[in-house]
């Protein structure tokens, strides 16, 4: 895919417009390596990373859920649910953005919001990797 057009980064500072093509492959790989950091106590890294990555897939969640772990890593949660926020406007129908959206209002402290955007899809039939983890966010503010 070629990724058109200038983005805001986080430094406050324009990118370059892109003029080259991940695969879906190198996206997985770059994805992975981002996960890696976050968990590894690079979060900086990680969301430098992910922040790119936002740039090549605008439209897809996951770069901002990338985002997001790192910022709650750092202890600012607040900025991670505005994150997933902007997020779950560009993309409302992802199931990913809201149960992460849902995590990250609980580590904020707004318990009542995380339940209100977690239950609906805790409640939803199925089984899908969403709703369970949905259903076991929620079981931790019991």
């Amino acid at each position: 895919m070629i990724a058109p057009g200038i983005a805001a980064h986080s430094s406050g500072l324009a990118v370059e417009p892109l003029a080259f093509a991940l695969e879906a492959g190198e996206i997985r790989r770059l994805v992975s390596i981002g996960f890696h950091a976050v968990l590894n106590g690079q979060p900086e890294a990680a969301q430098r990373l992910f922040e790119g990555l936002s740039v090549v897939r605008p439209d897809h969640g996951f770069p901002r859920i990338g985002c997001a772990l790192a910022l709650m890593q750092k202890g600012k949660a607040e900025e991670a649910v505005r994150v997933l926020e902007r997020a779950l406007r560009r993309c409302p129908n992802d199931e990913q953005v809201r149960v992460f959206l849902g995590m990250s209002l609980r580590m904020a402290n707004r318990v009542c919001q995380a339940g209100a955007v977690l239950a609906p899809l805790a409640a939803r039939s199925g089984d899908s990797a969403g709703t369970r983890f949905a259903r076991q966010l929620l079981k931790l503010s019991l």
